[in-house]
């Protein structure tokens, strides 16, 4: 049976042998070189455009190189295009069977044990390059064939300027060399696209957007270091009399000097000197807000938003909201990887180990469920008390409890007290109230509920009230809940409370009627 690749080209015997050699690496006196500009030093605008236009055109090599420097020189930007391609490590990876013959769950289950594999959890955060720099490469190296299975025995990342997109269609990915531009072996590369816009591939990276911002932000930065080697020492001044001689003068501007450097000199007694603080303001705030706006501009183009990097107004709240905006960029990262190693990587596994008539398992990164323990507590209590049956293997797992072993204390609930003698009536036929009844009115006559419960109750009424979702009232009255006042009045509280389970276990007539 003849193998395909991932393109549905015929393998020729002979790609089959340079499966498990590299092809792609750098090499001395070859166009695939370690040594790399810096065209990002002394960047203009002027400059920039040009190198923007060149990428277009068919030589990313400037664009590239200018890419790498800002990730190396930004902070910021460093930061949050970190945090965008390290969000995908969190994810699960599933791969589901294309049928429900033995060969396609056989081929689920090889693709999922690769998938799970070190060469690919490693360079999953290579690929993911292709977000900053609009795409990345990866060899594969397969292991030797005569083993019993084809597995990648390790996927090396490559250096994106050795590659290059066809001047045709500006989509295909060429590889350079010395004999010329080369079509790249079948099922020897993994070729990953970011498709953050639509166009052409190299206009696609966040780094063509950011380099915009890059640039002006750099020249406040270097203002700012002006600035302050400018104006935030303070002026020597020397003085020196009419009949000082040049030597006197020499002397002199090496004292005024020294005093910046040493802080110690010596003058003469016949000459003065003098220090005059600076005194500038409010030119640095100005430098410090123009940095800080860039900044937040490259949140936005990275993240989409900006409350989970930058101290914003809203805190909390704003946040959460937030971040499920970032989430659904991460979802639209993790689909779009998902194809390429479903089409580069487990398309020719399957292939060299079932044949190329075995349909290729589908491969998505799934989000953990998450789950809060208090409120799946309650839901749990409620669902069994309503007869639904519960798998005591779910509640283990959602709390990550395990089996008890033979003969180990486990937790049972404490024995119920004997029933309280029913409660006689009064001469008048008035039923007397129970001690429940007697509690609360005692505490609600206490000076402590007035002095303690009162201000933290209309804090959270006037907070409720000023809430602009749904959300944030019910995030504060989770709060509310659980904050704990005073001592006095938290053990008066409890007091109730446990009197009031008390009296529901027990049937107790809590209403007195």
């Amino acid at each position: 049976m003849q193998l395909l690749d991932q393109h549905g080209r015929p393998m020729k015997p002979t790609t089959k042998r340079e499966l498990t050699k590299e092809i792609s690496a750098p090499s001395m006196g070859s166009v695939r070189t370690i040594q790399a500009g810096h065209p990002a030093d002394g960047l203009t605008p002027a400059r920039l455009g040009m190198i923007l236009r060149e990428a277009e055109t068919g030589d990313a090599t400037a664009y590239l190189e200018m890419a790498e420097q800002m990730e190396e020189r930004d902070l910021h930007y460093a930061a949050v295009l970190g945090v965008r391609k390290r969000a995908i490590r969190s994810l699960e990876v599933q791969v589901e069977p294309a049928g429900t013959s033995d060969h396609e769950i056989n081929a689920a289950a090889l693709v999922r044990d690769v998938m799970q594999s070190a060469p690919v959890r490693l360079v999953l955060i290579d690929l993911l390059d292709a977000i900053g720099k609009g795409f990345s490469v990866a060899e594969i190296i397969w292991d030797d064939p005569k083993k019993k299975e084809w597995k990648p025995k390790k996927i090396e990342h490559r250096d994106p300027r050795w590659f290059k997109f066809d001047q045709d269609t500006g989509r295909r990915l060429l590889l350079r060399s010395n004999e010329g531009d080369q079509e790249l072996k079948p099922a020897k590369f993994i070729s990953h696209l970011a498709k953050i816009k639509s166009g052409l591939p190299i206009r696609s990276g966040l780094a063509r957007l950011a380099a915009w911002g890059y640039i002006f932000k750099n020249y406040t930065i270097k203002d700012w270091a002006v600035f302050m080697e400018a104006y935030g020492h303070p002026v020597r001044l020397g003085k020196y009399g009419a009949n000082a001689t040049r030597e006197d003068r020499l002397t002199l501007l090496r004292a005024v000097r020294n005093i910046g450097t040493d802080m110690a000199a010596i003058i003469p007694r016949s000459m003065e000197m003098e220090i005059i603080n600076a005194n500038v303001t409010g030119a640095g705030p100005l430098y410090e807000a123009s940095a800080e706006y860039w900044d937040k501009q490259l949140s936005k183009a990275v993240l989409g938003q900006v409350s989970t990097t930058d101290a914003i107004a809203g805190g909390h709240a704003v946040g959460r909201v937030h971040d499920q905006v970032r989430d659904d960029i991460r979802d639209a990262d993790a689909e779009q990887l998902a194809m390429s190693l479903q089409r580069d990587l487990a398309g020719p596994l399957v292939a060299f180990n079932f044949g190329s008539d075995v349909a290729v398992p589908s491969l998505s990164f799934v989000a953990p469920e998450e789950h809060d323990p208090r409120l799946l507590a309650v839901a749990a209590e409620k669902f069994v008390k309503m007869g639904l049956k519960i798998p005591t293997a779910v509640v283990r797992e959602r709390f990550a409890i395990r089996e008890p072993e033979d003969g180990e204390d486990v937790l049972v609930l404490p024995q119920a007290q004997p029933a309280p003698e029913p409660v006689a009536a009064s001469a008048q036929g008035e039923p007397r109230p129970n001690s429940l009844e007697e509690m609360i009115e005692r505490i609600m006559a206490d000076d402590i509920v007035a002095a303690s419960a009162d201000p933290i109750v209309a804090g959270y009424l006037e907070a409720i009230a000023g809430a602009r979702s749904l959300r944030e009232v019910r995030d504060l009255l989770e709060q509310l809940a659980f904050e704990a006042p005073d001592e006095a009045l938290q053990e008066l509280v409890a007091q109730v409370t446990f009197a009031g389970r008390m009296a529901g276990e027990l049937g107790a007539d809590v209403g007195g009627s």
